[in-house]
């Protein structure tokens, strides 16, 4: 794995502005969900781990064979959460 280290600055709220090259790089989109992590002196940004409810046992068995619920459980519906969850 290749590190490269660019120096940023951080502006008056706090913010910093991830270079050109690596938002590129791991194709970003604008306001989309990151983990920053701090451990001693390093920070580590990374994305949130996506679901893949379909492979998941116990969600596939919630959406094969739900419960009888006033609510359907669906593969949108868990993506749904997984999203408000990280907003």
């Amino acid at each position: 794995m290749m590190n490269n280290m660019t120096l940023v600055t951080v502006d008056q709220k706090m913010r910093i502005r991830l270079p050109k090259a690596a938002s590129k790089r791991f194709k970003l989109k604008a306001k989309e969900p990151l983990n920053v992590e701090v451990k001693e002196n390093e920070i580590r940004i990374t994305r949130p781990l996506k679901i893949d409810f379909s492979k998941d046992p116990m969600f596939r068995d919630m959406i094969e064979r739900p419960m009888r619920t006033k609510i359907k459980v669906t593969t949108e519906l868990l993506e749904k959460w997984q999203e408000e969850m990280y907003s």
